[in-house]
């Protein structure tokens, strides 16, 4: 895919291109999420740039919407405290709260 096929894709809107994204990454064989993210994350782009963190949330919701997906990831949690928890992975801890997804 090329870069001007990343940006037919991208003009899908976020929603859009999310939810086609998460159905090819749900094929098995995803052909289109990389070549996307060599979009978004084009190292001569600054990553704090908020266009390239909301596209990356919305990527994560899979066709949600950013706090849809919150609400989704928070009600798999066993136990809540004031409607915030962290999330923790190998290479990533989240902070999670239903009104937004803050990493670092």
């Amino acid at each position: 895919m090329s870069n001007s096929t990343a940006q037919v894709l991208m003009k899908k809107g976020k929603r859009g291109a999310a939810a086609y994204i998460h159905a090819d990454c749900s094929s098995g064989s995803p052909q289109h999420l990389g070549p996307l993210l060599d979009v978004l994350l084009n190292p001569n782009k600054a990553i704090v740039e908020w266009e390239t963190l909301d596209w990356c949330r919305w990527l994560i919701a899979g066709g949600r919407t950013p706090d849809e997906f919150a609400t989704v990831v928070v009600s798999f949690m066993p136990s809540i405290t004031n409607n915030h928890t962290a999330l923790n992975t190998p290479n990533v801890i989240c902070s999670l709260k239903l009104s937004s997804v803050e990493c670092g």
